[in-house]
């Protein structure tokens, strides 16, 4: 005999949803990720082609796929090494930034006639932030697409790719201002 009382839902209903598999963001990420390094290296050609800026870029870079610092990765560490990874990609992502910083000051320096203290300190306050927003946004997409690439591939593999990718992107902003200047 059915019991006369309906049968209750559970109240954990995210565990019995069928979870996304990530196979469809990724390559979405992985083009983001493309765009937003080509961004950085279009700023970098564009507004000066000093190849020792390319050089501390490229260090940026590297330091925050080393660091690897998404919150997937870092729960595979114990606190003091997974704050020494977080520290690692921070700085990376600071170099990454002052690269971008001075690529986009270099921009007003043309223009010494038409000067005021104020004028310019505006003009570097706004493209010194604009340049920690480029290399903020590009820290988040390298770690939320390194922590993507480590629920289906080993950390060298993920670090290889990662790599990839954002020197794929660098190289191709770098390209796109060497051909548009």
């Amino acid at each position: 005999m059915p019991s006369p009382y309906p049968r209750r839902r559970s109240a954990n209903r995210k565990a019995q949803r069928p979870r996304r598999t990530t196979r469809r963001s990724t390559p979405g990420l992985t083009v983001l990720c493309i765009v937003l390094y080509a961004i950085a290296g279009f700023i970098l050609i564009g507004f000066t082609g000093a190849p020792w800026l390319w050089m501390i870029a490229l260090a940026g870079v590297l330091l925050q796929v080393v660091g690897l610092a998404g919150p997937q990765s870092l729960q595979r560490f114990k606190w003091f090494r997974a704050n020494l990874l977080v520290l690692v990609s921070t700085v990376g992502a600071g170099i990454v930034a002052i690269a971008l910083a001075v690529a986009l000051n270099h921009q007003g320096t043309d223009q010494l006639d038409d000067l005021t203290i104020a004028g310019a300190m505006l003009e570097i306050a706004l493209l010194s932030g604009l340049a920690v927003l480029i290399a903020a946004v590009c820290s988040v997409a390298t770690a939320t697409l390194g922590d993507r690439l480590l629920r289906r591939f080993s950390s060298g593999a993920v670090m290889t790719r990662l790599g990839l990718t954002c020197l794929v992107g660098l190289a191709l902003g770098g390209g796109l201002g060497v051909v548009s200047f």
